[in-house]
């Protein structure tokens, strides 16, 4: 019974493996996402496929297919790329990050260091 239990998690750790590859990166870097162009912090490694497998896609998607984000608070088309995001204060972490991160009482969750590390 306990090979039995050991070879199902084994082919669900590769099933979910191979899900998260079809359906982009497994982490991205939030500098060059964001076209971030003097960063105050270290660059978030956005940890991708840690948040697919807790959420669907378009939780943070206008799409189920991936692609363009949406602002958290508003649901419209959220492009970070045109926001010229610097320092603290910016719409990556308010409308974006921080909002779902209060929403899902992540622990820690608008501690610079959770994302920045």
């Amino acid at each position: 019974m306990k090979k039995v239990i050991i070879s199902m998690m084994v082919v669900f750790a590769f099933a979910l493996v191979a899900y998260a590859a079809a359906n982009g990166p497994a982490t991205i870097d939030l500098v060059k996402e964001f076209n971030v162009a003097a960063p105050t912090k270290k660059a978030v490694q956005f940890p991708h496929a840690v948040h697919q497998s807790k959420l669907q896609c378009v939780d943070c998607h206008m799409s189920d297919k991936g692609g363009a984000l949406k602002n958290q608070k508003t649901g419209a088309a959220f492009e970070p790329a045109k926001l010229g995001i610097k320092g603290m204060k910016n719409a990556a972490h308010d409308d974006f990050c921080w909002a779902c991160h209060v929403e899902k009482k992540v622990p820690q969750g608008k501690s610079c260091n959770k994302c920045h590390k």
